[in-house]
């Protein structure tokens, strides 16, 4: 039975080395999509590829918010390219972890497909791991420094069968649901004991990338994906940092202790990655300098490939720019 793995991935050197070392574990082949990762990632991946890791990379350097058609494109690519019988989507910073499930995630799959049961779509919890002031800070391994996590919560990820390959088969956006023929699968069932270990907040320059880009993102998609409430939670921080930064930046709170709460359990998941080869010591700070400016650098050329292309477009920007309002 092959598995193959599939991330979507943006400007995660601190964290893509360990992920795909310990994913190679459970996956006989990993397919990335960067979307424009520019803070060493792609050298990362490539030091990887060249170690003889089973890695393929595809590039699309998308502003906007299009993360269905990605997934789609991964799934249908993991099938048709590299025979998957399941297709394991994960996320750069999201960990397979199989401690509680009795058995081994590959067991696991052997006894599902021996039962009677049909399952096209295994969901897999995400336990939220969080940043504390008592991690270890030379530690370069983020499932080794980041040990406290909350309870699993209802948010899953998909692992999805090859069974159900057709045109009509649609991933939805995180990866949350898949629709083949305009509904929601049925074979599927919720396996409580595979975790999808989750460290998404790993420092708060980190995090200031993600409300920057994350909703510039959806408002570059237009009003659709804005009433669609797409990544609507990057929405207030967004807003925060664009009309009052000392709220964030010059916050006590928000730089040192946001993620503290009373209920962190430290639970260090099992990380089978082994040691990392090309991971540098990264200034956070710096590294979100050169994410959000490698995000601008790509949206400003876009933008002027739009004008280059279309006379159409080129008069509405020029109508545009030569409008005034009166304002006070």
């Amino acid at each position: 039975m092959k598995f193959v793995a599939v991330t979507r991935i943006l400007d995660e050197a601190d964290i893509v080395e360990a992920f795909t070392r310990h994913t190679a574990l459970f996956a006989g082949h990993h397919i990335f999509m960067d979307n424009g990762s520019n803070d060493g990632t792609l050298d990362i991946l490539r030091s990887l590829q060249n170690e003889g890791l089973p890695i393929t990379v595809f590039q699309n350097k998308s502003v906007h918010y299009n993360e269905r058609e990605f997934n789609t494109f991964l799934y249908k690519e993991a099938v048709d390219s590299h025979q998957a019988d399941w297709v394991v989507f994960l996320d750069a910073d999201e960990f397979l972890d199989d401690r509680h499930l009795g058995m081994s995630f590959h067991q696991y799959f052997d006894a599902l497909a021996q039962s009677d049961r049909m399952v096209h779509c295994v969901k897999a919890p995400m336990v939220n791991y969080q940043y504390t002031r008592q991690d270890n800070k030379n530690e370069i391994i983020v499932p080794r420094r980041m040990i406290r996590r909350h309870a699993p919560s209802d948010t899953c990820k998909v692992i999805v069968s090859a069974k159900i390959r057709h045109d009509d088969v649609l991933i939805d956006n995180g990866s949350h649901y898949v629709f083949c023929r305009g509904s929601e699968v049925r074979e599927q069932i919720t396996e409580p004991n595979l975790w999808l270990a989750h460290f998404s907040e790993r420092s708060p320059f980190q995090l200031i990338v993600k409300f920057v880009r994350g909703w510039a993102k959806v408002l570059a998609a237009g009003e659709v994906a804005v009433k669609a409430g797409a990544s609507s939670h990057y929405r207030g921080p967004f807003h925060i940092l664009k009309d009052n930064p000392d709220a964030l930046l010059k916050s006590e709170w928000f730089m040192t202790h946001k993620n503290e709460h009373p209920d962190l359990v430290e639970d260090q998941m099992r990380y089978h990655g082994g040691d990392l080869k090309y991971t540098p010591r990264i200034d956070d700070d710096m590294i979100a300098v050169r994410s959000l400016m490698g995000y601008l650098t790509d949206l400003a050329e876009q933008h002027g490939r739009l004008i280059d292309a279309s006379a159409a477009v080129k008069q509405l920007v020029e109508q545009w720019g030569s409008r005034h309002d009166k304002i006070m």
